[in-house]
């Protein structure tokens, strides 16, 4: 699969404007969105996954437009994973995974397929979650709860992610774990991804591509090498970054260079 915007423009009023002249992800990609707070990289994946109606412009699924799918044939080729959750049931880790899988029942519903089983068997391992199946997840911290939701995406088994913050409230082992995991069913399943991510190091150790956004803008795109850069982030965050190219193989590594008042005056 594949998913691209042309044209895209929203606003909320006078306070925040999104235009997006072009991006796309392409299937076998992993792509990241970085930005500041309010730079509208959350605004961007809901339009794109169609939770917000964009005021112009074309979103294109596989090269059909977004609105020519039907619900349920939208929910076979897209899911989108917010970067928060408040479950409003008691549903096990299991049950909640396996509502990927709804997207393939029959109009009645019914009882899950051995292939919906598989699935979702094979989305808890690939987030770790085995020894959690049974508990309900209104007990789960939050990174467990994060890891259950990147699962049932995962056992949807659509062409194309759209992941707003899939880091969020995991601890350092399961970030980089998280990522290498989405990166690798990327490239095996040959989808596409589009995730935004606040750690500039992650995203240029897992990324192939990168977009950068300012207020509302897209400020850059293309390889991490060609994104990270101190101008492009100066843009993007409005502060000082250091860059060391080729840290990660080609990809660069970030330093941050924020010092406290005394420090400084030491």
């Amino acid at each position: 699969m594949a998913l691209s915007a042309h044209d895209i423009t929203f606003s909320y009023g006078p306070r925040f404007a999104l235009r997006v002249d072009t991006m796309t992800a392409d299937a076998g990609e992993l792509v990241g969105i970085i930005g500041a707070n309010g730079s509208g990289k959350t605004t961007l994946l809901k339009i794109l996954c169609g939770l917000r109606p964009a005021a112009t412009g074309t979103i294109l699924l596989d090269g059909m437009p977004l609105e020519g799918y039907s619900a349920l044939a939208r929910a076979r080729h897209l899911t989108y994973v917010p970067q928060s959750h408040r479950p409003a049931f008691e549903f096990t880790v299991e049950q909640t995974v396996l509502l990927g899988r709804v997207p393939y029942r029959g109009l009645y519903g019914g009882f899950e397929r051995e292939e919906d089983l598989g699935a979702a068997e094979r989305a808890m391992e690939l987030m770790e979650l085995d020894a959690l199946r049974n508990e309900q997840i209104t007990s789960l911290s939050g990174g467990e709860l994060q890891r259950v939701m990147l699962a049932r995406a995962l056992a949807q088994d659509a062409g194309t992610l759209l992941l707003d913050e899939p880091n969020s409230h995991l601890d350092i082992a399961h970030q980089q774990s998280v990522l290498a995991t989405i990166r690798e069913q990327v490239k095996q399943r040959s989808i596409c991804a589009i995730a935004s991510i606040h750690d500039l190091n992650l995203a240029s150790m897992f990324c192939d591509r990168i977009i950068a956004m300012a207020g509302g803008r897209v400020v850059g795109q293309g390889r991490p090498a060609e994104v990270l850069t101190a101008t492009i982030l100066r843009q993007t965050f409005g502060t000082e970054l250091v860059v060391e190219p080729g840290a990660y193989g080609d990809a660069p590594a970030i330093r941050y260079t924020y010092r406290m008042a005394e420090d400084a005056n030491a």
